[in-house]
């Protein structure tokens, strides 16, 4: 008897505490919301003590590096769709885009280097009976700027860029070639450089040089000026973007004589303000898991001469017919999933 009672004592001590736990651990909404706004605000203040460590990071001396690729697919088409003017087209496009810089910061110079390469094919057929349409935007961009700080913001510089074509594809021969400085341009410019905030740099170079090949297109001494931006612009959202521009002081020759196996196949004259020449590339990622990413790459650019030679090389007929030094606007997108790091 007495240890029938020990037991069922044990047992309403147990049953008493469990109670009084669950009448604790209930909570009302209110407590619920408010226990929550207090969680939340003690995680803001260290990811706010994270934040300002990481900028002390960031300002430290020493190498910048970072690394985003994109691959892209799409796909569109259509069978005996009536109510579309093609009711039997198709089209593909596959895109690569690589965006990367490594920057060495030290308290009296910086060394910043910017890659981008991106290579963009659409087929287009109009009809399946019909052999496809083939066309390519692709093109390698690399700078190299190093400065030598004279304030805290300011520094005497002196860059290297060089941008060219990759690729070219053949339509008679189905055939994808080379086209490596075909067209190019170097420039070598020196200037000054203004960092007014930690993610801005512009460039302004009056003494430049700007080389265009292939021998035919126009070089001439200019001006170079440029502006690049790097940062996360909303919560796991980030944003590169460079500018670059050349103003040349002079035409040179002013002629420029566009080639084909045969000869000469179209003359034109231009003028030193037909020469100035813009390219602004743009790369947004936004990351999702580990290190993958969905990205956009948007190029913009205003080029006479490589545009003009796009035109000519691509007509079959009615060369004189064609429109030059309209300044028309280039531009390409890639838009897919990418990997970051």
């Amino acid at each position: 008897m007495i240890y029938f009672k020990q037991v069922f004592s044990t047992l309403l001590i147990v049953v008493f505490c469990a109670f009084q736990l669950s009448a604790q651990e209930t909570m009302t909404k209110e407590q619920m919301l408010a226990k929550k706004a207090e969680l939340e605000a003690e995680a803001a203040k260290y990811a706010g003590e994270a934040a300002a460590l990481q900028a002390k990071l960031d300002a430290l001396p020493g190498w910048r590096k970072g690394f985003v690729g994109t691959a892209g697919f799409g796909l569109n088409g259509n069978n005996n769709w009536f109510a579309l003017t093609t009711p039997n087209a198709s089209s593909n496009t596959i895109g690569l885009g690589i965006n990367a810089f490594a920057n060495l910061i030290q308290p009296k110079y910086f060394w910043r280097n910017l890659l981008n390469v991106t290579v963009q094919r659409t087929s287009t057929r109009p009809d399946r009976n019909i052999s496809p349409i083939i066309a390519l935007a692709e093109g390698l961009d690399l700078s190299s700027l190093y400065g030598y700080n004279i304030t805290k913001n300011l520094a005497i510089s002196a860059e290297g860029k060089y941008t060219t074509s990759i690729l070219n594809y053949n339509s008679e021969t189905n055939q994808y070639n080379s086209s490596f400085n075909n067209p190019g341009k170097l420039t070598m410019s020196a200037g000054v450089t203004w960092t007014p905030i930690n993610n801005l740099v512009v460039i302004v170079h009056p003494l430049g040089y700007e080389w265009n090949f292939p021998g035919e297109l126009i070089s001439s001494a200019g001006a170079k000026v440029g502006a690049t931006y790097a940062a996360t612009i909303w919560k796991g959202i980030a944003w590169s973007s460079n500018l670059s521009a050349f103003i040349p002081y002079t035409n040179g020759a002013g002629v420029v004589d566009y080639t084909s196996g045969a000869g000469t196949i179209r003359s034109v004259d231009y003028s030193t303000a037909e020469l100035v020449n813009y390219t602004w590339l743009n790369g947004f990622s936004m990351k999702i898991f580990n290190g993958i990413t969905v990205a956009l790459n948007v190029g913009l650019r205003g080029d006479n001469q490589i545009a003009d030679s796009g035109k000519i090389g691509l007509a079959t007929d009615n060369i004189d017919g064609i429109s030059v030094k309209g300044l028309d606007l280039q531009s390409y997108y890639t838009l897919g999933v990418g990997y970051t790091f």
